[in-house]
Formats: structure tokens, sequence, C-alpha cells
């Protein structure tokens, strides 16, 4: 005669059974998440030619993902252009022929987003957080795309803030706060070239 395991036993092995089952599915979706997450990390890493761990973490605490950090260089310029209080239709211009100069496409994720920034300011703690990112990210570049890049973001942040202001179009274009603001764009990109001097000379 069959043996016949008593009802008490079956509803915990039952129980044992889906916490296991439970257990094993939670351990799958944080496998997922995280797998997604690296390919995201590495997909905003390819956008600027970055491995490295501590900079991609940054793009991703700061809201960016693999569709807007292609427009990381834009938000000092943006910033530029916000920093009076409001943005004109010239600066607007602007920045939008800046993006499509890049390759932003209309319609893109990030162009979506560059429009929301257009209509209401990020915060000055994501500008600065920004900041800091490209900062690093003069740090680890080779030493020509470092000076690239850098041209590239105050070339096009001082077109914007010339792009609009004076009496009737004439006059000094940029204001005292703009100018105050691209210097400190400069002193920290000068910041970073001596710290990215320093890390060769130690390697050295």
């Amino acid at each position: 005669m069959a043996e016949t395991r008593p009802a008490s036993g079956r509803a915990r092995s039952k129980k044992e059974e889906e916490y296991f089952l439970r257990a094993e599915a939670e351990l799958l979706e944080k496998v997922r998440v995280r797998a997604a997450k690296e390919a995201e990390r590495k997909a905003m890493g390819e956008q600027h030619g970055v491995e490295d761990p501590e900079i991609l973490a940054a793009f991703e605490e700061a809201g960016y993902d693999r569709h807007t950090v292609r427009i990381l260089h834009l938000v000092p310029i943006l910033q530029i252009a916000w920093v009076d209080g409001e943005i004109s239709n010239a600066e607007r211009e602007e920045i939008l022929r800046l993006a499509a100069a890049r390759g932003v496409d209309e319609g893109s994720a990030a162009h979506a987003r560059l429009l929301s920034w257009l209509d209401s300011p990020p915060s000055p703690e994501f500008f600065e957080r920004t900041m800091t990112i490209l900062a690093r990210l003069i740090e680890a570049l080779p030493e020509d795309r470092e000076v690239a890049l850098q041209g590239e973001i105050m070339t096009s942040a001082l077109k914007v803030a010339s792009a609009s202001g004076g009496f009737l179009g004439l006059g000094n274009k940029v204001s005292s706060e703009e100018k105050a603001l691209l210097a400190h764009f400069a002193e920290s990109f000068e910041k970073a070239h001596r710290a990215a001097l320093e890390k060769v000379a130690k390697k050295g």
C-alpha cells in the first residue's frame, strides 16, 4: 500500500516550492535589470568614447540615457541661454541649429528632451553636475579630443551668448552674467586640463 503524506506536509512542500520559485524569479529579474543597466551604460560610453565606470555612473545619476547623453555638450550652452532667466528666439534658434549640426534629429528622444529644456530650465544642480561630468571627460580624453571638446563648447556658448542682446542689436551683446558664466566654464576646463596633465605625469 502506497504511503501518503499528511495534508500538512503536502501544504508545507507546496509553500516551499512557491517560495523557491518566487526567489528564483526575483533573482532572474535582478540579473535582467543589472544586465540592462550595464548595456545602457556601455551605450552611453560609446557616445563619448569612454569606458571609465565612474563617468558612466555619473551619466546615469545625472539622469542621462543612451539617447539624451548625446546632447551632453549642449547643456552648458543651454545654461548660458538661461542665465538671464529667459531664452530669446535668437538663442533658441542657435541652440537648435547647433543640435542639428550634431545630428540631433527632430522627433528623436534627444531632440524632445532639448525642447523641454528650452521651454523650462533644468535645475542649477543639473547644470553643475553636467559640468562636473564634462570636466571628468576632459581628464579622460586624449589631448587632441580634449582640446576639441573645450573649443566646441566655448565657441558654441559664445555664439549663443552673442545671439541676442544689446540695444536694437547694437553694442555689446554678451551680458555681464554671460561673461561670468563663460569664465566659470573656462576655469573648470582649465582645472580639468591640469588634472589630466598631472595624471599623464604620474603614469610617466
